[in-house]
C-alpha cells in the first residue's frame, strides 16, 4: 500500500545518505544517518507528545484513511442512499400518482360519483407525501454539504502532514549538505 511505498522510498533514501556520507568517519564519533533519523524522530515524537489532540490524530490516521477510501464512501454515503432509494424513487412514484389522480378527476364526470367518493381524500394525502419527498431532498443536500465540510477538514490534515514531511526532507538535505562539506574538507 501507500505506507509500504513511502517506507521503501525512505529506506532507499537512508541507504543513499549512508553511502554518500559514510557510516563512520573512522574516529568512532560521527553518528550514522539511521541514528540521526532516530534522534530527529524522537524529537518530533516529543514535540507531538505534548499535544493530546495531535496524539489522538496520529493514532487514528489509518482509520481516517479508511474512511476516505472511495469504496467505503460509496458503500455508506447516506446522501446517495437517501437520494437513490427514497427521494428519486418517491418522486417518480408521486409524479405518476399525481398524473393519475388528475386523469381520474377529469374522467370522474363520466363515472358514477358514488364510485369516486375517496378522490378528495386521495388528493389530500398527495400534499403531505409530496412535502415529505421535498423534505428528504433537502436533507440529502444538507448531508452533501456536511460531507464536503468533512472532506475539506481531511484535506487540511493531509496538507499539514505533507508540510511536516517536507520539513523532514529539508532537515535530511541539510544533514546531507553538512556531511558533503565535511567530506570535502
Amino acid at each position: 500500500g501507500i505506507n509500504a511505498e513511502y517506507g521503501d522510498l525512505l529506506e532507499g533514501r537512508v541507504e543513499l545518505l549512508e553511502r554518500v556520507m559514510g557510516t563512520d568517519s573512522g574516529d568512532g564519533k560521527s553518528p550514522t544517518v539511521g541514528k540521526q533519523i532516530t534522534d530527529i524522530n524522537s524529537k518530533v515524537d516529543k514535540m507531538l507528545g505534548k499535544h493530546q489532540k495531535t496524539q489522538a490524530l496520529l493514532k487514528r490516521l489509518n482509520e481516517l484513511a479508511e474512511y476516505t477510501d472511495p469504496s467505503f464512501i460509496m458503500r455508506y454515503d447516506p446522501a446517495n442512499f437517501i437520494k437513490r432509494d427514497y427521494v428519486l424513487d418517491s418522486t417518480t412514484r408521486l409524479q405518476k400518482a399525481a398524473v393519475e389522480a388528475k386523469k381520474i378527476q377529469e374522467l370522474s364526470k363520466f363515472v358514477d360519483s358514488g364510485n369516486l367518493k375517496n378522490l378528495n381524500e386521495l388528493e389530500k394525502k398527495m400534499g403531505p407525501l409530496t412535502s415529505k419527498c421535498l423534505d428528504l431532498n433537502d436533507k440529502e443536500q444538507d448531508m452533501g454539504k456536511e460531507i464536503d465540510e468533512l472532506l475539506f477538514k481531511w484535506n487540511g490534515i493531509i496538507d499539514t502532514l505533507t508540510e511536516q514531511f517536507v520539513a523532514f526532507d529539508t532537515i535530511l538535505r541539510a544533514i546531507e549538505e553538512k556531511e558533503e562539506e565535511k567530506s570535502k574538507k
